[in-house]
């Protein structure tokens, strides 16, 4: 930089200097010009005022071949009558521009080529009278080549100037692009400390304002940029502390599946090496369930692992990070969760069945009772035994099957069933209850999808009775059935009391109910949508709700790849 800087200033003080050298030549080539007339004049106007015969012509033979002057006299109609440096004949001088200025009495000095001396000259000539009477013209000429001598004078002089300048030039060039690329020099040891964390701030000691100014913005900025960087580090610094040290593993790879970051779980996780930041992600996962889940786009999988259970969710990056991030994976270990909702899910079973025995025998008695006569108070207690021995086995049997559900126990063959029969077999077993409550229960559509008749039923049952229990006196129900190329969608519409929004989410929990002296009435065990739930993702459905209070509630399962 401090090259450019002496080479363009040099070269605009050259370019200067010559300039000025230039317009010093036409200067005195002018001024020369002028020399030259002014003296012609003066010595023409002298020597008309010195001649007064004819006689006197010969005092011009002095000039002869003289380099100062050549003496020119005419008639007023342009003949020749004297000429100092010829002998020759010469032509009619009338049309000359000096001779026609001289007789119109505003002489002027008139430079021209002459073809006699084969260079050009300046002339100028004035109309006088002789003692005896007769007028001519006088006419005095001199070379230019004159003015040549006072460039020779002054040509030196220039010359030394102009080596002067080209010194002073070079010397002030060097000065100045020291001075400037100093404050640039300044100015990047600066910023380069500031990327050091150790700011040096710029020397602003300048005799100019506006310099003075910027480095003092300069240094302003940079201070506050060292404050910034501080800040970001220590934010940096406790991410990483954080994300290190969580439990969970985080892996994010770009676009072309090379890991650019990975915490220390991770690397526990796998049993990976500390510098596996910018390979493959193959290289780190080891599993090919995993790793061919991980790279086909899967959101949310589970997936064993070295004797372990893992719950992975991958995360596309979006905005400006997709160019450095293209995904993000959390991988969380669940095998004690796994192990702890086994547990529970045994103890559930096993409970389940030895309450099975019992509540049936309580049944059993409880309608040998009733079939006795037996006294009023008597028969409303062995009635309420009765009717929450039956609520009891209608949740025992409802507990099993969701444990069942919840094991995967699914090895019956799928076969076609008939969505459209599905639904009105429900409505014929739920049709006193429906008559009761006065519901009008209407199903349009019909489609064909691969499952198991008894699971389509209970998820149909399960549906269709809570539109029912939950539904308002002389309500209505809703079933349609879309078939649409690749998916079969079920929707179970009612107008009841509805749900508000914030138990939304937790209505396919077990036991979970919104209004649970309602549900007791109603005979509901909470199960009911947990059995939905497992049963729609034993066959990869979707299911969604929404709902609106005093208005109805509408459930889809959308069953999809048929």
């Amino acid at each position: 930089m401090k090259k450019k800087i002496f080479y363009r200033f040099f070269a605009v003080a050259m370019v200067s200097v010559l300039l000025m050298f230039a317009v010093g030549m036409v200067a005195v080539n002018l001024n020369g010009k002028n020399v030259v007339r002014e003296r012609l004049v003066a010595e023409t106007e002298l020597a008309s005022a010195l001649l007064t015969t004819s006689d006197e012509f010969e005092q011009f033979d002095r000039y002869s071949n003289s380099d100062d002057f050549r003496v020119t006299v005419m008639s007023l109609d342009g003949n020749v009558l004297y000429e100092s440096d010829t002998n020759e004949t010469l032509a009619n001088h009338a049309d000359r521009q000096e001779v026609l200025s001289a007789l119109a009495g505003t002489p002027k000095a008139v430079e021209r080529y002459s073809d006699t001396f084969g260079q050009t000259m300046t002339y100028y000539a004035v109309k006088t009278t002789l003692a005896d009477g007769t007028d001519i013209v006088l006419r005095l000429a001199i070379k230019n080549s004159q003015v040549a001598s006072y460039l020779n004078v002054a040509l030196p002089l220039l010359i030394v100037l102009v080596a002067v300048a080209i010194v002073v030039c070079l010397v002030l060039a060097n000065t100045f692009a020291k001075s400037i690329s100093k404050k640039f020099v300044e100015v990047g040891d600066s910023l380069k400390s500031l990327n050091k964390g150790q700011y040096v701030a710029i020397d602003t000691n300048s005799d100019e304002p506006e310099l003075y100014a910027v480095l003092n913005e300069i240094n302003d900025l940079n201070a506050n940029m060292l404050v910034q960087i501080a800040k970001k580090e220590q934010e940096r610094q406790k991410l990483s502390t954080v994300l290190s040290n969580i439990s969970q593993g985080i892996i994010a790879h770009d676009g072309k599946n090379k890991i650019v970051f990975i915490n220390n779980s991770a690397i526990n996780l796998f049993g990976a090496k500390d510098d596996m930041v910018g390979k493959e992600l193959v290289y780190l996962v080891d599993n090919s369930v995993m790793y061919q889940q991980i790279t086909s786009g899967t959101e949310r999988f589970e997936v064993d692992y070295k004797e372990k259970q893992l719950s992975v969710f991958c995360k596309k990056a979006d905005g400006s990070l997709r160019q450095t991030v293209d995904c993000i994976i959390i991988i969380t270990d669940i095998t004690a969760e796994k192990a702890v909702a086994k547990q529970k899910s045994e103890f559930f079973v096993n409970a389940s069945h030895e309450l099975k025995t019992p509540v049936t025998v309580m049944q059993g008695l409880s309608e040998i009772l009733l079939s006795k006569q037996l006294d009023d108070s008597s028969k409303k207690q062995v009635e309420r035994i009765h009717k929450e021995s039956i609520r009891l086995a209608s949740l025992i049997a409802d507990m099993l099957k969701l444990s069942k559900l919840e094991d995967g126990q699914n090895n019956e063959v799928c076969v076609d069933v008939d969505l459209r029969a599905v639904v009105d077999e429900v409505f014929a077993e739920l049709s006193d209850q429906i008559k009761q409550k006065e519901v009008n229960a209407a199903v349009c559509g019909d489609a064909v999808i691969k499952a198991h008749p008894k699971k389509i039923f209970e998820l149909v049952q399960n549906l269709v009775s809570n539109a029912l229990h939950y539904n308002k006196q002389g309500g209505q129900i809703d079933v349609s059935i879309d078939n649409n190329k690749d998916k079969v969608v079920l929707t179970v519409k009612d107008t009841g009391i509805g749900i508000e929004q914030e138990h939304i989410p937790h209505l396919c929990e077990r036991f979970y109910r919104v209004d649970k002296s309602r549900s007791k009435k109603t005979g509901g065990t909470g199960l009911g949508l947990a059995i939905v739930k497992h049963i729609c993702a034993l066959y990869k459905a979707n299911l969604s709700i929404s709902s609106q209070v005093d208005v109805g509630t509408t459930i889809t399962v959308c069953f999809n790849n048929l």
